[in-house]
């Protein structure tokens, strides 16, 4: 299982041509991540990357390609890019009113709060979108 992991990763088919290479005839694999929407380029900073330079963000397209071409069956695909929407919103909401104690902040730093926005708004205009696939090894 890999959760918010790619999204860093530029070499996409070695990643999953190496969990493919690991997992046996008939296993499952689970993927969580955020991939690149139709609604446009991604706003930064976001959590996953300041800037562009280490953001490498796969289409859904590329995504199915990638882990067909990688020996997977895709079983399920499951869009949650919605949910993701509400929770960052209301995130975003009580992080404005007031930040807790303890926080995303500890481990973002200072520009949390503008990584918490640009992800409401590229979640609202679609420039990324978050997909959960579920895989098993042909």
């Amino acid at each position: 299982m890999t959760i918010h992991v790619a999204m860093n990763i530029a070499a996409k088919n070695r990643m999953y041509a190496e969990a493919r290479r690991v997992l046996k005839r008939g296993a499952r694999f689970g993927i969580y991540d955020v991939v690149q929407g139709e609604g446009g380029d991604v706003l930064y900073p976001v959590p996953w990357a300041r800037d562009a330079s280490i953001s490498h963000l796969a289409t859904p397209s590329d995504m199915s390609r990638l882990l067909n071409e990688a020996g997977f069956s895709i079983l399920e695909v499951l869009d949650s890019t919605e949910e993701s929407q509400r929770w960052f919103e209301a995130l975003a909401t009580r992080v404005a009113k007031s930040a807790p104690p303890v926080t995303f902040r500890l481990f973002l730093g200072d520009a949390f709060t503008e990584m918490a926005m640009n992800q409401v708004r590229n979640l609202t205009d679609r420039r990324i979108r978050t997909v959960s696939y579920i895989c098993q090894v042909h």
